[in-house]
């Protein structure tokens, strides 16, 4: 392994080289202080706590309006063909894919549910 590496001196068998893993490899410096350190790791909770929010809504909450509007749309037909329990499913469904930012979309929504909902323990009489 050594004839090439270099070294003067002849003790070196190449085992020299090997770099063990250390727990501090990744730190640059250290703080001075026990108060440094901790506003160092409560500065890199804050930053990854930040990421995570951050990533989260980023993230695909499961709203969708195209999905919401063709449920929206099978609720009302299904309202006009007087099948309320396949309304409700529908309409449950677009409610729960209704974009939050679409109030009057929720609103109307939920008026609809109600509808269907008083009418359905009546219909089944």
């Amino acid at each position: 392994m050594g004839s090439g590496s270099g070294s003067s001196s002849g003790s070196g068998s190449g085992s020299d080289r090997v770099h063990l893993w250390n727990v501090f490899d990744g730190v640059k410096i250290i703080a001075a202080t026990p108060e440094a350190l901790m506003a160092e790791i409560d500065s890199a909770i804050s930053a990854l706590e930040h990421s995570r929010a951050t990533a989260m809504l980023d993230a695909d909450e499961g709203y969708d309006a195209r999905v919401a509007d063709e449920a929206y749309k099978a609720g009302c037909a299904a309202l006009a063909a007087g099948k309320l329990d396949e309304a409700l499913q529908s309409l449950n469904l677009s409610l729960a894919k209704c974009p939050p930012d679409k109030a009057s979309a929720l609103a109307k929504l939920n008026s609809l549910i109600a509808l269907a909902s008083r009418h359905l323990p009546a219909s089944s009489k």
